[in-house]
């Protein structure tokens, strides 16, 4: 029987990881670090940098369009918010680029329920937009995890629609305990754990609730404004029930997706940093 957890809390000692996602790993675990660490391994990769930029741009961070640079990023939103957003991105530089479609379109998936994290989060505040969008963002990290660390054995299920189901047949837990687990070990915010952990199951999420209803509606909408195969938490009449109990409207779902829209050519500029 694996120890998923094991396994997780040792990813960095991995061959096949980056050595740009080691050195960070490896900064955020050792209490002594400090921003002058994280800028310098963040710097010395320019893909990375810029897309730290271009995400600290997003409107959840309440600077759109006025971070040029690194230092900007973290005199704006501070140390712990770029470190995550760093995280995230390394992360995801994890997928094989010779999947490089299917890949791009779990980033897109992943993107855009972040986003409409973000956007439900003006209407029914839980916690601060920028916390909604990682949240959102890094919902289905746990199956980067997998992928990771059981490629044979993961790539034919990651994008089934019964994923989670499948995945518990394999491991005995689904990605959303994957991603809860590697969120811990990297010393994320308790809300973005709590939300991705609890994203398909609300059951048992005692703490951050709030936002996890947040992220567990946000999948649920991109699923119903967009088609993609990467979707694994669809619409449903519960989500209905819960989306209208939450104090959200019909036109707000018409809102998002007019914004969800405008924001596909922004997703896809990212891939080309």
């Amino acid at each position: 029987m694996r120890d998923i957890q094991r396994d997780i809390s040792s990813l960095k000692t991995l061959s096949t990881i980056p050595v740009v996602m080691k050195r960070l790993l490896e900064t955020i675990s050792d209490e002594n670090s400090s921003f002058v660490d994280l800028s310098e391994i963040i710097q010395h990769d320019q893909s990375l940098s810029e897309r730290v930029v271009a995400i600290a741009n997003a409107p959840y961070f309440w600077h759109s369009g006025l971070i040029n640079n690194l230092e900007q990023a973290t005199l704006l939103l501070g140390y712990d918010l770029v470190r995550s957003i760093a995280i995230s991105i390394s992360v995801f530089d994890l997928l094989d680029k010779d999947e490089a479609r299917r890949m791009r379109e779990l980033w897109a998936h992943s993107y855009e329920v972040g986003l409409i994290a973000g956007l439900l989060c003006d209407k029914v505040p839980v916690t601060s937009g920028a916390v909604c969008f990682l949240a959102g963002l890094l919902h289905d990290i746990g199956r980067i995890i997998f992928y990771t660390l059981y490629a044979p054995e993961y790539r034919p299920i990651m994008f089934d629609e019964a994923v989670t189901e499948k995945e518990k047949g394999l491991f005995d837990v689904d990605h959303s305990a994957a991603g809860g687990w590697f969120l811990e070990y990297s010393l994320f915010p308790d809300e973005i754990i709590s939300a991705v952990r609890h994203h398909h199951n609300l059951k048992g999420c005692e703490r951050h609730k709030g936002i996890a209803i947040t992220v567990h509606l946000a999948e649920a909408l991109s699923s119903l404004l967009t088609a993609r195969n990467e979707v694994d938490g669809f619409w449903s009449k519960d989500k209905e029930r819960l989306f209208y109990k939450s104090g959200l409207k019909k036109e707000d779902i018409e809102h998002i997706g007019t914004i969800v829209r405008n924001e596909s050519p922004l997703v896809k500029n990212f891939f080309e940093m």
